[in-house]
């Protein structure tokens, strides 16, 4: 679930909400690699490193002996000779223009890179504070070996950036810019950035369609991935192949789009959440109607990794992390870092006996492999775009009726009848599936799985991603969701269900976000236990013989809903507070053979030595994939003992409406004048506040392995 604001929360949820789109275009060669960035001289605190790093504003304004460029105001910081200023600063020259804003000896930067194949386009950004000021009159050149390919002269220039485009230059290594005016005088020349290529930021008066599609498969039997489609509007033809001043011959694979959706707060301001990095593959793009619209079809890094071959590198890695940095190292040297790995996980063991078992395997196979060997799945994390290897998490958002269009639909997952590994050492171990009757069977030749243990391993995760149910819903759509989220539908004051997500897609068309679709695994993705007791009250509980292991989920009281308060003749009384859902503890506990356990259930739930007084709140409640329910939930309107609910608040009195009439006073001399008195009419009197809901007791959740 991506972190949002009680604002962001409103406004998804509200009856009319306003949705925008926005894609960042990165039409950068993924292969360039920076080198130095060369100048006629710079100031003491210039920092020429930061023009390549895609940050454009000069963000820490720094007090110079530059003639009134800086006050006394506190905004302005002091220069040290002794460390590098922070900030963003970009390059700084060390010469100053004159009187008349003119350089005697004209100032240049150059940035240096190599591993470019073709330069179609750039932009410098100037500074864009008004006491800074920006480049009157300058020169731009492109290099290939220290001669310069293509150059153009800008004189009268009133903009903080320029982009440049209509020239083809192959191998290029360096752009300099080299100014001889600047906009205010007594100046130095300041440079945010460098930027070899496309980078831009359209949004819905460029966009003409968007959809994007989240995958995942929590067995690790399969690689689906996200894709993304962006139709955009072509008009001046940059992205149309038969212009030869465009940019089309720039397009590439692996150039990354950044994808977000946003909604406009209360406060009129807009909370993005990103969907991802989508990257060119394979030629995804296709124009029509005379290439007016250009369409991309893109692919999330999993996407970029799946079919492609795996050269294994000199010393293989022996650790999940190690694997997972090997495999985003193939996309080039700009991927190497974008990965993220769970710390608990990211040092376990995980080897291959030698390279030879590699020998044609595709990327996506062995980052199947590897999350299989270490229990964890693969996806592209949707904040940052990175390759995630991790375990499953137990929360998620809230889902309501309200923002479904329509109730969801419950149907069979998939059953399995066997899974067939084939282990390294070429012996074969069977694991019997969730159902003997089922015609499907998974054959698993996992290099990485060596013994029958670690087999057994694999297996409860895959087993426990079959059988039970999958709920499909169709709703508005919340870009703050992610895959592997445990999500809670809300079915009424009461019932709720969870599942959790595996697939989710977004469709933007003609201003609106709706008719998103999504599936909710009901499976637990983590643990496979056949047998489960749900205890209430107090007593005793014995652990069948044979059974080493427990899964115990205890749920403690919900808390009191808070009345709301009376409403009086001069405002509405105060809504109350939503009681908290009591505090949930689980874990998997090693047990000795039919070891008994006393439990009771009451302000905490407490099952032996274990106690719910030691777990947590879930303001959004608990997830029990396994069984689809939900335990300790915050405000709920009627919850049913056993669930450790919280109560929902009491809504407030309404206010009480008195008002002046003027009525005519009846007398007996019908000729005398008429006479009036003023009384007070009452339409309503102050409302009570109705009272909060009771919380519920909780229970105590037990289960136990199959295998």
């Amino acid at each position: 679930m991506i972190k949002s604001s009680e604002g962001y929360q409103a406004a998804i949820t509200a009856d009319a909400r306003r949705i925008l789109m926005k894609a960042v275009i990165d039409i950068i060669d993924p292969d360039i690699v920076i080198g130095a960035t060369k100048s006629s001289g710079e100031a003491i605190y210039s920092m020429p490193e930061q023009i390549h790093d895609k940050e454009f504003s000069l963000t820490t304004p720094y007090a110079t002996i530059e003639a009134n460029r800086w006050v006394l105001d506190g905004n302005f910081r002091l220069v040290s000779s002794s460390k590098k200023p922070t900030g963003q600063v970009g390059y700084v020259s060390d010469v100053f223009c004159d009187k008349d804003s003119v350089f005697q000896t004209a100032p240049w930067v150059e940035l240096q890179f190599s591993s470019v194949e073709i330069l179609q386009a750039f932009t410098i950004y100037f500074p864009n504070s008004v006491w800074d000021g920006y480049p009157s009159d300058f020169k731009v050149e492109v290099k290939q070996g220290g001669k310069t390919y293509f150059q153009k002269e800008i004189v009268g220039n009133q903009s903080t950036e320029m982009s440049f485009t209509g020239f083809t230059v192959y191998d290029p290594d360096a752009i300099r810019l080299t100014v001889s005016k600047w906009s205010i005088p007594y100046r130095r020349m300041r440079v945010p950035e460098i930027l070899p290529g496309v980078y831009e930021e359209w949004d819905g008066s460029i966009l003409a369609d968007f959809s994007v599609t989240q995958q995942g498969n929590f067995s690790v039997l399969s690689l689906p991935y996200g894709t993304c489609s962006l139709k955009m509007d072509n008009i001046d033809r940059r992205f149309e192949p038969r212009n030869k001043n465009g940019v089309f011959q720039s397009i590439e694979d692996r150039q990354g789009i950044d994808v977000s959706l946003g909604v406009k707060l209360g406060d009129g301001t807009v909370e993005y959440k990103r969907l991802g990095f989508y990257y060119q593959y394979a030629g995804g793009w296709k124009t029509g109607d005379n290439g007016l619209t250009m369409q991309w079809s893109l692919v999330d890094i999993v996407g970029l990794l799946s079919d492609r071959d795996f050269i294994a590198p000199s010393a293989l890695p022996t650790t999940l992390k190690g694997w997972i940095a090997a495999l985003v190292a193939q996309l080039g040297v700009n991927f190497e870092n974008r990965y993220t790995v769970d710390p608990a996980y990211a040092d376990l063991p995980v080897s291959v006996s030698g390279a030879d078992a590699l020998n044609g395997k595709k990327c996506g196979d062995i980052l199947r492999f590897v999350c299989m060997a270490s229990g964890t799945w693969p996806r592209a994390d949707a904040e940052t775009g990175y390759l995630a290897a991790e375990p499953f998490w137990s929360q998620g958002n809230k889902l309501t009726l309200d923002n479904l269009n329509s109730y969801p639909v419950m149907r069979a997952n998939d059953d399995i009848a066997a899974i067939i590994f084939n282990l390294s050492d070429g012996t074969q171990y069977v694991v019997s599936g969730n159902s003997t009757s089922s015609s499907n069977t998974a054959t698993v030749d996992n290099p990485f799985l060596h013994t029958k243990a670690q087999a057994l391993e694999a297996a409860k995760m895959i087993l426990s991603t079959y059988g039970g149910n999958k709920l499909e819903t169709t709703g508005r759509g919340d870009p703050s969701s992610e895959i592997g989220d445990v999500d809670t539908v809300w079915l009424n004051e009461s019932v709720a269900t969870t599942g959790r997500r595996q697939m989710q897609s977004f469709r933007f068309q003609q201003g609106v976000l709706q008719n998103c679709q999504s599936v909710l695994l009901q499976a637990d993705g983590s643990f496979m236990y056949k047998n489960r007791v749900v205890l209430t009250g107090s007593g005793a509980w014995q652990a069948p013989s044979g059974v080493s292991s427990l899964r115990v989920i205890l749920v403690g009281k919900g808390s009191d809903g808070t009345d709301g308060a009376d409403g009086t003749w001069d405002a509405a009384g105060a809504d109350g507070v939503d009681g908290p859902g009591g505090k949930v503890w689980s874990g998997t506990i090693n047990i000795n053979d039919g070891q008994e356990f006393q439990y009771s259930i009451g302000e905490n739930t407490v099952f032996g030595a274990y106690s719910s007084a030691n777990g947590e709140v879930f303001p959004l409640g608990y997830t029990d994939v396994a069984s689809g329910e939900s335990y300790g939930r915050t405000g709920v309107a009627r919850p049913l003992p056993g669930s450790g609910d919280g109560g929902a608040k009491g809504i407030g009195g309404i206010k009480g409406v008195m008002r002046t009439v003027k009525v005519r006073i009846e007398t007996e001399d019908k000729n005398a004048p008429p006479q009036y008195d003023l009384v007070t009419v009452i339409d309503n009197e102050p409302g009570p506040g109705s009272p909060g809901a009771k919380g519920v007791t909780g229970c105590a959740v037990v289960y136990w392995d199959k295998v």
